[in-house]
């Protein structure tokens, strides 16, 4: 396809996205380096990424947690199939890797091979709170959505970063701003809490009258978490 200067400079920094947030766990988050998986530009395949997933589905133990992050272009779809319980509004989200959209339904059916451990999903896209209903949906799994499901995100230009969500993790984690009580562990409530005051205090949508998606414009722009059966004190990193 024919890139627009605008696309390779949102695209840029949402590889940047990528490897902060991998290099956030390394940090502060107890990750080892031999588990991650970073795919950006061109490696960023339905492939690859299911694979990643598989392969990790296959290795997690019940003490284990698995972070699957994204930032990049979210979209919606039309449903053939018409309004579901998980998508009344008879739309499914996407997210858009370098070979085709990946649907909300997709990967809830990957994440379905996960049956060990804590599921952790962070999305900075357009229109990404429409993946609460299909992945928060079993035992284990939290989801932190940059956006509600019918409004867009915005490019987080000031920290200069594709979206204010990878920017806000990464204060939370690598530099433990997130760890309230300061006993070197970030629970469920304060990577939430942390992660609200600073969408309170920085995202501003450029025309916040406009509440409801419509083509073309930004709504106002609000983070979505959905900690489902993972309880509000449940540690989810050791620092």
């Amino acid at each position: 396809e024919t890139r627009s200067p605008y696309r390779d400079y949102c695209g840029w920094f949402e590889a940047e996205d990528a490897t902060r947030i991998r290099d956030a766990l390394l940090r502060g988050g107890g990750m080892h380096a031999e588990d991650a998986f970073t795919f950006v530009e061109g490696d960023a395949t339905v492939s690859n990424v299911t694979a990643a997933i598989r392969d990790i589905a296959r290795r997690m133990q019940p003490e284990d947690t698995f972070v699957m992050f994204y930032s990049g272009h979210g979209g919606q779809v039309r449903r053939s199939g018409g309004p579901t319980a998980s998508d009344p509004d008879s739309m499914d989200e996407t997210l858009a890797l370098y070979d085709r959209e990946l649907l909300d339904d997709e990967l809830s059916a990957l994440f379905d091979e996960i049956d060990e451990g804590t599921v952790l999903l962070w999305l900075d896209s357009c229109f990404s709170g429409g993946f609460a209903k299909d992945i928060v949906s079993a035992p284990g799994r939290m989801g932190i959505f940059s956006s509600e499901e019918d409004i867009t995100s915005n490019v987080a230009d000031k920290f200069r970063a594709g979206g204010y969500l990878s920017h806000f993790l990464d204060e939370a984690i690598a530099q433990g701003l997130a760890d309230d009580d300061n006993d070197n562990s970030i629970t469920a409530i304060e990577l939430s809490q942390y992660l609200h005051e600073r969408y309170r205090s920085d995202v501003k949508s450029a025309r916040p009258v406009e509440i409801v998606r419509t083509e073309m414009t930004l709504g106002y722009q609000h983070l979505v978490v959905d900690r489902g059966s993972i309880g509000a004190y449940d540690i989810l990193f050791e620092r």
